[in-house]
C-alpha cells in the first residue's frame, strides 16, 4: 500500500467515524408532531424538565425524547426553545354550553382546553344568534351537569328541577341519569332533607353531586353527605363563625379553631372546593368604574353583555353600592385565607363562573390563578388546581393534568416560566387542543374574529 492509498483510507475512516454519531444523533422518526428543545413544567414535582421533545400522534402524546429527534418531511414541528410547557387548563366552573360557539375562540385563544359545566340543561334567556362555529376551531373537552335541583321557590324558576319531598329529589337524581350527564347539580334552596335524599341516591347510581350547598345545610353534613365539590366557598365562612346575620357579623365572630376544624376535616375528606374568587371579585366592584369599564368586554357577543344589564336593571345605584361593599368586605376576608387553607390541606380546584357580568371566558381563568397567589398559595398550587386537580377530580389522570406519555395533546406552550410568575400563564405562543395545533397567529385571529362577532 502506497502513501496515497494510504492517506485515502485514513480520510474515509475520519469522515466515517464523523458521519456514525450524526446520523445516530438526528435520528428521523414518523410522528405527525414535534415539539423540539421545549423545558416541561412537571406538575407532579414542580421541577423543570430541560430540552425535551415531544412526540404528538393523532390526539396523544406519543413519546418523550431527551435527545434531538428530527420528524419526517409531514410532521409538522413546533421549536420549542427558550419555552415552557404545561398541560392545557381547565375553568371548572363556566357556564358554557349557553353560548359556546362565541365563546370558544375565547377559551381556547387562552389555554383552556377544558371546562366543567355547571348548568348543562341552561335555558336560553335571551335568543342567542346561531352563527357556525369557525371553520376548523376545536372546542375544549366538557364535563357536564344537568338541570339545576333545586328547592322550592327555586333561584331560577326556568331550567331547574324542584323538589319538596325526598321522593320528588330521588327521581330528579334518576333523570339525570338517564340523560347521561356526568355529576348531578345541586343549588341553594334545598332542604336538608331532600338534600341528603339526593346525596342517597347519586351514591346509589355512583354519580357524583356538587354545586351550591344549601342555604339550609350546614358544610359539615354536605361533606359527611359525599358532596365531591362546593363552589364559591359557601358554607365556610359559616363554620368558622358564631353568627352569620351578615358578613361582617361573620367576620367579627371568626374562629382561628373552628376555621383549623374545618380544615382538618375538609383536608381528610373527598371534598374539593372551587371558589371562583373572580366572580365573587365581581359581586364586589360593581360600583367600581374602573373595574367595570374592562377593555376585555369589547370580546363579549352584545347579547352577553345584554344579560349582564338585565341582571343589573332591577337595582338601584345604593342598592348596588351597598351590595357591593358588603360583599367587598367578605370576599376580601376569604380571599385572605385561601394560602391557609391550602396550607393545612383544603383541595381546590380553579373556575370563574363565566359569563356572570364582569367575569370573561377564558381570560377569567388567568385572573383566577393570579388570585389564588395573591391569597397566599405557591404558583405550583396554584397551577395544579386547573390541570392536574381536575383531572384528579373528574377521575380523568389517564386523559389529563399533566405533560407525560399516553395522554391528550391539549398542551399549552408559554414563553416565560409559570413557576416564576404566574402571571406568565398569558404569555402563550401555541396551544394544541387534542393534536390539533394553533399558533401566536392563529390564536390572534380567533380574537379578531371574536371582537368582529361582537361588533
Amino acid at each position: 500500500m502506497n502513501l496515497k492509498t494510504s492517506n485515502v483510507i485514513k480520510s474515509s475512516f475520519v469522515i466515517l467515524l464523523l458521519i456514525i454519531p450524526i446520523t445516530s444523533f438526528c435520528q428521523i422518526r414518523n410522528h405527525d408532531g414535534l415539539i423540539t428543545n421545549v423545558n416541561i413544567v412537571d406538575l407532579n414535582t414542580g421541577k423543570i424538565l430541560k430540552n425535551k421533545t415531544i412526540a404528538i400522534d393523532s390526539d396523544r402524546i406519543s413519546d418523550i425524547y431527551d435527545k434531538e429527534i428530527t420528524g419526517s418531511t409531514a410532521t409538522t414541528v413546533i421549536d420549542g426553545k427558550g419555552k415552557y410547557l404545561i398541560p392545557g387548563l381547565w375553568d371548572m366552573h363556566a357556564h358554557y354550553k349557553w353560548s359556546h360557539v362565541d365563546l370558544d375562540p375565547l377559551l381556547i385563544a387562552n389555554g383552556i382546553t377544558g371546562v366543567r359545566e355547571m348548568w348543562g340543561d341552561m335555558p336560553a334567556f335571551v335568543d342567542v344568534p346561531k352563527r357556525s362555529q369557525q371553520e376548523g376551531l376545536l372546542s375544549p373537552d366538557v364535563y357536564l351537569s344537568g338541570d339545576l335541583i333545586d328547592g322550592n321557590p327555586p333561584s331560577f324558576p326556568t331550567g331547574s328541577l324542584v323538589v319538596t319531598t325526598p321522593d320528588e329529589a330521588v327521581d330528579a337524581v334518576k333523570k339525570q341519569i338517564d340523560k347521561k350527564f356526568d355529576f348531578i347539580k345541586v343549588y341553594s334552596s334545598l332542604s336538608e332533607e331532600c338534600f341528603l335524599a339526593i346525596a342517597k341516591e347519586a351514591r346509589k347510581m355512583n354519580i357524583p353531586f356538587a354545586g351550591h350547598i344549601p342555604n339550609r345545610v350546614s358544610i359539615y353534613t354536605a361533606i359527611e353527605a359525599g358532596m365531591a365539590s362546593s363552589e364559591h366557598l359557601y358554607g365556610f365562612l359559616n363554620a368558622c363563625s358564631s353568627v352569620d346575620t351578615s358578613n361582617e357579623a361573620l367576620i367579627k365572630t371568626f374562629s382561628e379553631k373552628k376555621f383549623d376544624s374545618i380544615c382538618s376535616v375538609l383536608a381528610k375528606s373527598s371534598m374539593w372546593l372551587c371558589p371562583t374568587l373572580t366572580v365573587n371579585r365581581a359581586m364586589s366592584y360593581l360600583n367600581d368604574s374602573i373595574f367595570i369599564n374592562d377593555n376585555r368586554m369589547a370580546n363579549l357577543p352584545e347579547y352577553v353583555i345584554d344579560i349582564w344589564k338585565m341582571k343589573m336593571s332591577p337595582y338601584t345605584k345604593s342598592e348596588i353600592d351597598n351590595f357591593a361593599n358588603g360583599s367587598r368586605i367578605r370576599y376580601l376576608f376569604e380571599l385572605s385565607l385561601i394560602g391557609k387553607m391550602n396550607e393545612k390541606g383544603v383541595k381546590f380546584i380553579a373556575g370563574t363562573d363565566f359569563p356572570n357580568p364582569y367575569v370573561f371566558p377564558g381570560f377569567s381563568l388567568h385572573d383566577e390563578l393570579s388570585l389564588m397567589v395573591k391569597g397566599g398559595m405557591p404558583i405550583l398550587d396554584a397551577l395544579r388546581s386547573a390541570t392536574i386537580n381536575p383531572a384528579i377530580f373528574m377521575n380523568k389522570r389517564s386523559d389529563f393534568g399533566t405533560v407525560e406519555v399516553g395522554k391528550l395533546a391539549s398542551l399549552v406552550l408559554l414563553n416565560k416560566n409559570p413557576l416564576k410568575n404566574i402571571e406568565n400563564t398569558k404569555t402563550i405562543e401555541t396551544v394544541i387542543v387534542r393534536g390539533k395545533v394553533y399558533n401566536r397567529k392563529a390564536l390572534d385571529l380567533m380574537l379578531e374574529q371574536a371582537k368582529s362577532n361582537a361588533r
